[in-house]
C-alpha cells in the first residue's frame, strides 16, 4: 500500500516511518500543511495551509488505487475525512496520532461526529483514549487502536550551559499541564531551582517565584540538554484524566531523567509507582514533596529512572509503529479493514 501521511506540525524533512522501514510493499509519501506563504500565515481560520496539505492527499489518494490516507492529529482528521467524503470517497483514512488536548464542542464536535465516521482507524497514545473518544464520536471502541508513543532518544545539545548552579528540577511541554499549581508548589518550596520550557500560552498569567526560570520556544536539543542536566523533571497535568504528555515523558524516560508525574488515566500507559513518583492532581503539597524527593534521594530517584529508561526502549521503539502498518497493510490486502 501508497501510505500518503498529512501533518500540519512538522518541517518539510519530516518522512514519519520512510526512514526505518525495509517492506517493500510499504511506500510512504508525505504532505506538509505548515504555512508556505504569507497569505498562508496571513489566514488561519480556516487554516488555508492545513486544507491546502489536505486536498493535495486526497486527490493523490483519488489517483491511486492502494493509496491510504494518514493525517495526523484531530485537525488534520477532520479536514481530510470532510474532503475525501467528496474527493476519494472509499479510500482508507487512518487517524494516527489522534489525540486532543481540550475535546471539540458545539458545532466542530457535531462535525467531527458525522466525518469521523468515513475514517477506517483511529491510533490513540493511551487505553483510557478508546473509551473517551468511542463515547464521544458515537464509534464502536474496535474503531480504535492503542499504540505506545515512539521515538528515539532525543537529541541533546552538548555544550549549552544549565539553567541554574547546583541542583535544579525541569519541567517541559505545553499540553494538558497544570503550571499554576508547579508554581504554587515551587512557592512552598523555596529553597529549590525549577527550570521550565514551556509554550507562551501553557504559562500565560502564571505568576512564577524567583526560584523559578521559564524559557520558551527553545529548539528540541537545548530543551533536553536543560533536562537531561537536571536531577528531575516534572510532569504536572491538569487532572486525573488528561491524556497529554506522552512525548516529553517518554522523551525523559529515554534519556535516564527521573520523574515526577501527575496520576492520571491518560498516562497510566507509561508510569507507575517503580519508574515515577505520581502525585495527585492539583495537589500542590504532594507536588512540592515530590520535587524534594527527587533533589534530596537521589539514589532512589535513579533506581525509578533506569527501570523507566529500560522498560521505555522496549515498548516505545519505533519499530512498534512500524510493525503496525506491515499489520495493517496485511489486513487491508485482505480487505480486513
Amino acid at each position: 500500500m501508497h501510505y500518503i501521511n498529512i501533518s500540519d506540525l512538522v518541517d518539510r524533512d519530516w518522512r514519519f516511518l520512510e526512514p526505518v522501514s525495509t517492506a517493500p510493499e510499504l511506500s510512504w509519501d508525505m504532505r506538509y500543511g505548515r504555512p508556505q506563504n504569507r497569505l498562508e500565515r496571513l489566514v488561519t481560520r480556516p487554516a488555508v495551509a492545513r486544507y491546502r496539505a489536505c486536498m493535495s492527499a486526497v486527490w493523490s489518494a483519488r489517483r491511486r488505487s492502494d493509496a491510504v490516507l494518514v493525517s495526523h492529529l484531530p485537525n488534520v482528521t477532520l479536514a481530510t475525512a470532510g474532503l475525501a467524503r467528496l474527493i476519494a470517497p472509499g479510500r482508507p483514512h487512518v487517524a494516527f496520532a489522534f489525540n486532543y488536548t481540550h475535546l471539540p464542542e458545539g458545532r466542530r464536535l457535531a462535525l467531527s461526529q458525522r466525518y469521523f465516521q468515513d475514517v477506517a482507524e483511529f491510533v490513540v497514545f493511551s487505553r483510557h483514549e478508546v473509551g473517551l473518544y468511542a463515547d464521544l464520536f458515537d464509534l464502536p471502541p474496535s474503531r480504535f487502536t492503542f499504540l505506545p508513543w515512539a521515538m528515539q532518544t532525543p537529541e541533546v545539545a552538548s555544550h549549552h550551559p544549565p539553567p541554574f548552579e547546583g541542583a535544579y528540577i525541569s519541567a517541559i511541554g505545553g499540553e494538558g499541564r497544570d503550571y499554576h499549581v508547579l508554581a504554587e508548589a515551587m512557592r512552598a518550596a523555596p529553597d529549590l531551582q525549577l527550570a521550565i520550557v514551556a509554550r507562551p500560552a501553557s504559562i500565560e498569567g502564571i505568576c512564577f517565584p524567583e526560584n523559578v526560570k521559564v524559557f520558551t520556544n527553545l529548539p528540541g536539543p537545548v530543551t533536553w540538554a536543560i533536562a537531561q542536566k537536571s536531577c528531575g523533571m516534572a510532569i504536572p497535568l491538569r487532572t486525573d484524566r488528561t491524556p497529554n504528555g506522552h512525548v516529553t515523558l517518554v522523551g525523559a524516560q529515554l534519556l535516564g531523567v527521573p520523574l515526577a508525574v501527575t496520576r492520571s488515566a491518560g498516562v497510566a500507559d507509561y508510569v507507575d509507582s517503580e519508574t515515577a513518583l505520581l502525585v495527585s492532581p492539583q495537589d500542590a503539597g504532594e507536588m512540592a514533596h515530590a520535587l524534594r524527593a527527587l533533589t534530596e534521594d537521589a539514589e532512589a530517584a535513579q533506581t525509578r529512572a533506569a527501570l523507566a529508561q529500560k522498560r521505555a526502549g522496549l515498548r516505545s521503539d519505533v519499530a512498534v509503529w512500524l510493525r503496525y502498518f506491515t499489520e495493517l497493510d496485511l489486513r487491508l490486502s485482505d480487505g480486513q479493514l
